[in-house]
């Protein structure tokens, strides 16, 4: 195998290039590109003049971060001190000068009290209603926004939604728990993490995959800082995107921008994020649209419904990414290479459990790392499509912890995030647990001093001392051989700190994505049998396609062998056992077949009626099984 490493090095973060015109935040053009920084921030009446009133209009451009604009705008208790998180955080001035246009000059009407919370909304009436085209047009891609504040006698608490929605009891308190992070090992800052909630009657909701159920997504900017004025010593509180797509790449993204504009300037930014995305164009999958956002140009490509994104398929150009703003939707902002990259020679074991739809608890300390670990892993089968349900981050509070989290055996397909410390004498019975992410030390004020311990405690005392190693423990003995000249890659990239990890992370990604297409080779072959021959002169009935016999497969595996490197021939305590045939065998009797072949199917049958009949394909659409399908990925 051949890996690669001549793509230039990543470029920092970065807002709109100056040297762009058409994308310079000063100029005309852009104002037309970006509707939030010359339609919404002059059109929110109600909740703008508030804040800022228009003095006047300079001819020249300016540098708005040296304006009249008042800092004490924002929130009393400062974060000026906190350490900046380098994927989410956003730099105050940065953030003005590139979401305003310097061509307005603000005054500052009337200042707020020093005490005041800009982030709560005392009158819901106050904030800007949308049109009903307008709201129609912004639910193509996202359900709208929650506010979810500490409350010190009730604990987490729905402050606001925006605009307005209903939801459930059920979905209300899953959303607020969610929003929170349920562990003790917490630093002082931001964070950015993802949820899926079940939807108990929301008609948003996707299908879920093995349920009638559906799910929604949210991704979370929670925000902690000391502050003496609050009895308990420290505010708390997070803003969650809500969304029918599980888009984390994007949505990840949004959230990280929008969340510090949030807390420093209050309700407007929901507004204006709001008129922005509704003059977004129609998500189209496979499409690749640039979207602007408070500021920045985001160009998003769209996944493809069972096609893995990778830099090899974008239309992206290799040699000059800028990840902050050129974005793969599915993709988590970090991903699998960062998060597995202390244990990376477990990943062929996960490879494998993902792929038999074993139940899988994923232990972390923090919830950021925990939810992109999930969506790493359900990822890692790409092209087969996770049959299961997954939690990206699950907590003790969510309503379906009492049927998740009991004595008996796990339920397979399913994958559980969990940063509790409780979870680990919980779920100790489980067959299948991954350990992921450094434990940070920790200053004595609660932030980050930057460096990573590794607590050598034995595996028998985690539960009790919550030491943390990092490390997969499973009862399944793996069958596939790692690609040992793959980590010797990785690893001398990583001594080189060259290419960047987003190259690295694709270059793993792009290796589990062939080994899964190598395990579907036999299937596809056998499949291929399955559908009938175009016979022009059949009568008007369509030919259906044979029923897949398990027998009949097996006997073309043993003709035509297979594609995976697999082991020798291993031993169990009874007997020799071919690897091959055993893990196709245990491959057919999990979901993750049936969701295989229930898309192939549907997918081959279509095809049928495509080439034998041209009037049958003009009478027909998509079925719905198909387009629900499609909704999974």
């Amino acid at each position: 195998m051949e890996f690669d490493l001549s793509l230039s090095r990543a470029s920092s973060p970065r807002l709109i290039p100056h040297s762009s015109p058409s994308l310079h935040p000063h100029s005309s053009s852009y104002l037309h590109s970006d509707p939030m920084t010359k339609e919404t921030l002059c059109r929110s009446p109600r909740s703008l003049q508030h804040i800022f009133t228009k003095s006047s209009l300079e001819s020249q451009e300016t540098d708005i971060s040296d304006s009249s604009v008042d800092v004490s705008l924002r929130k009393q208790a400062s974060t000026s001190s906190l350490r900046p998180n380098p994927l989410y955080h956003t730099h105050h001035s940065d953030f003005i000068e590139s979401s305003v246009s310097p061509s307005l000059s603000f005054t500052l009407s009337v200042p707020p009290p020093p005490d005041l919370d800009i982030t709560e909304n005392n009158d819901p009436l106050s904030m800007l209603p949308l049109e009903p085209e307008t709201l129609l047009l912004f639910r193509k891609w996202m359900i709208g926004f929650c506010s979810v504040n500490f409350d010190l006698e009730i604990g987490q608490a729905l402050d606001f939604v925006y605009p307005p929605m209903e939801l459930s009891p059920e979905e209300e308190k899953n959303i607020c728990f969610s929003a929170f992070p349920d562990s003790n090992v917490f630093e002082v800052g931001d964070q950015v993490h993802t949820i899926r909630v079940r939807a108990s009657n929301s008609r948003f909701a996707m299908s879920g995959p093995t349920a009638n159920a559906g799910f929604l997504y949210g991704y979370v900017f929670f925000r902690q800082k000391k502050d003496p004025s609050i009895r308990r010593g420290y505010f708390q509180k997070s803003i969650v995107l809500l969304s029918q797509h599980p888009w984390i790449g994007l949505f990840s993204r949004l959230i990280g921008i929008l969340g510090p504009a949030f807390f420093d300037i209050g309700k407007p930014m929901l507004e204006a994020a709001c008129m922005t995305m509704a003059h977004w164009p129609a998500p189209k999958e496979g499409s690749v649209i640039d979207l602007p956002f408070l500021g920045h140009l985001l160009q998003v490509e769209l996944q493809q419904p069972f096609k893995p994104q990778l830099l090899e398929t974008t239309p992206f150009d290799m040699n000059k990414m800028q990840p902050d703003l050129q974005i793969m939707a599915s993709l988590p902002v970090r991903g699998l290479y960062h998060h597995f990259k202390d244990i990376l020679p477990d990943l062929w074991l996960l490879w494998e459990l993902m792929l038999l739809a074993e139940p899988i608890v994923v232990f972390s300390q923090d919830p950021s790392v925990c939810s992109e670990a999930v969506v790493a892993l359900i990822d890692l089968i790409n092209p087969i499509p996770y049959c299961g349900d997954y939690r990206p981050y699950f907590t003790i509070q969510d309503t379906d912890f009492k049927f998740f989290i009991t004595k008996n055996k796990p339920a397979s397909n399913l994958i559980l995030g969990v940063t509790n410390p409780y979870f680990h004498t919980a779920m100790e019975h489980w067959p299948h647990s991954v350990r992921v992410g450094r434990q940070q030390l920790r200053k004595p004020d609660g932030t980050s001093t930057g460096q990573c311990s590794f607590v050598n405690t034995p595996k028998s005392t985690l539960s009790t001392t919550h030491g943390f190693i990092q490390g997969v423990s499973s009862k399944r003995k793996p069958v596939i051989l790692k690609d040992r000249g793959l980590l010797k890659v990785l690893a001398e990239a990583e001594l080189r700190r060259y290419p960047p990890e987003w190259v690295l992370n694709n270059m793993l990604r792009r290796h589990f994505v062939d080994l899964t297409e190598k395990f579907l080779v036999p299937l596809n072959r056998y499949f291929s049998t399955l559908i009938p021959l175009h016979n022009p002169h059949s009568d008007v009935k369509l030919p259906r396609l044979k029923p897949f016999q398990t027998d009949q497969f097996m006997k073309s595996l043993k003709e035509h062998g297979p594609q995976l490197p697999f082991k020798s021939t291993f031993k169990t305590r009874t007997s020799n056992t071919d690897s091959t045939k055993e893990l196709y065998s245990q491959f057919l009797k999990c979901g993750n077949f049936a969701t295989w072949l229930q898309y192939r199917t549907t997918e081959a049958q279509i095809e049928i009626e495509k080439r034998c009949s041209p009037t049958w394909q003009r009478m027909k659409t998509t079925p719905p099984v198909l387009t629900e399908l499609r909704s999974r990925v």
